[in-house]
């Protein structure tokens, strides 16, 4: 899916006037490929590419992956070869456009082009790839996933794009990784429930890369997010129910009672946002319980900024780094006493906003990054 807004007018042209610079692979496409997908979202009608030898044709797997249809691009030689129209924008060489950036340069040709988030470089191509990945951390990012889990992340992102590597084939590494954990965790004994801890953390880290890429490299796309959100689902049951096993044959039969409440419960609420998002937007991504509940909450601002503050410690870069340093520490069996509470929370918070998820039949809940 791509995040794409309504047109500016629908009847002007772009050109992109080939330099070293664009011709640089930064954050998984060249600087023209980039180019030519964020003309399109703008709504361009002819894109142009301004180039007098041949060059690479790396956007198509973009918008096949969006499900959107290939613009009209035109190769000339020379910026005098394009013909003569009402609305042509040209593009600096020597500057890669934001979305953002693009749009205030066509609806001023003489703009500065100088306010944050207008664009990237000009620069080695690591140095623009990092500010790609800075700019794509989501507002709703929680404080831990922030400071600590992107930051390792993006690096990883940024190896990982030089090489092609797709959002998908991660999303199947980090469930891969998911999977180990769980059985490492129903195995038993300090160690073991130890090493299934830190895993945990490792998942949830490793669980941002795919979406790294998938934002920088505008490879988005409707199965990708169903794939993530699914594998997702069953990092979290993983974890909670090979912690159960594990705390059974580590301590007896004593652990079951909350821990099994545990893994009922966050089944429940996990597919409960399944179905909610199913019957609503129809697409997307458990973020849309934290915009539901600013909508509802949106006439008591002070008790919003408590509720949506307090949202953030349900965020798996929190708990997932607190239930790995609990079983680190050699208390595991203190995990599911204190989520059982936060996960019941979280319950009630679902069925509170339950009817506002539902009526959102055109998706204005999704996070920005994935509305069609």
């Amino acid at each position: 899916m791509s995040a794409s807004s309504p047109a500016i007018s629908p009847d002007f042209s772009v050109a992109i006037p080939t330099s070293p610079f664009l011709r640089q692979r930064m954050g998984g496409l060249t600087g023209i490929g980039r180019s030519v997908i964020l003309a399109d979202l703008v709504g361009a009608r002819t894109i142009y590419v301004v180039s007098s030898r041949a060059e690479p044709i790396d956007w198509p797997r973009s918008f096949a992956l969006r499900e959107r249809p290939l613009p009209e691009v035109v190769f000339v030689a020379d910026a005098g070869e394009i013909p003569a129209q009402a609305r042509l924008v040209m593009l600096p060489a020597d500057r890669l456009l934001t979305q953002q950036g693009l749009r205030r340069l066509v609806e001023d040709p003489a703009a500065a082009l100088d306010a944050p988030g207008d664009g990237f470089g000009p620069g080695a191509p690591d140095a623009v790839t990092w500010q790609m990945l800075q700019a794509s951390m989501k507002p709703s990012e929680g404080w831990f996933g922030r400071h600590l889990n992107r930051p390792i992340s993006f690096r990883m992102a940024a190896w990982l794009m030089r090489r092609d590597v797709s959002p998908n084939a991660v999303t199947w590494a980090t469930f891969a990784i998911a999977v180990v954990m769980t059985v490492l965790l129903a195995h038993g004994g300090l160690w073991w429930l130890a090493i299934g801890g830190l895993l945990y953390q490792v998942v949830s880290v490793v669980d941002c890369v795919d979406g790294d890429i998938a934002r920088v490299s505008h490879q988005n796309s409707r199965s990708g997010a169903v794939l993530d959100t699914g594998f997702d689902m069953l990092a979290n049951l993983g974890f909670a129910g090979g912690l159960t096993v594990g705390l059974v044959r580590t301590y007896g039969m004593g652990q079951l009672q909350v821990a099994g409440a545990m893994v009922v419960i966050a089944a429940l609420c996990m597919s409960l946002m399944a179905l909610l998002v199913r019957l609503g937007p129809r697409r997307g991504s458990f973020d849309v319980l934290r915009q539901a509940l600013a909508l509802r909450l949106a006439s008591t601002p002070r008790l919003a900024t408590v509720v949506l503050t307090a949202e953030k410690l349900f965020k798996r870069d929190f708990y997932a780094l607190f239930a790995a340093c609990l079983c680190l520490a050699g208390i595991p069996w203190l995990v599911p006493q204190l989520a059982l509470g936060g996960i019941c929370i979280w319950l009630a918070a679902i069925l509170w906003c339950a009817p506002v998820i539902i009526a959102d039949k055109s998706g204005d809940l999704l996070p920005a990054h994935l509305k069609a």
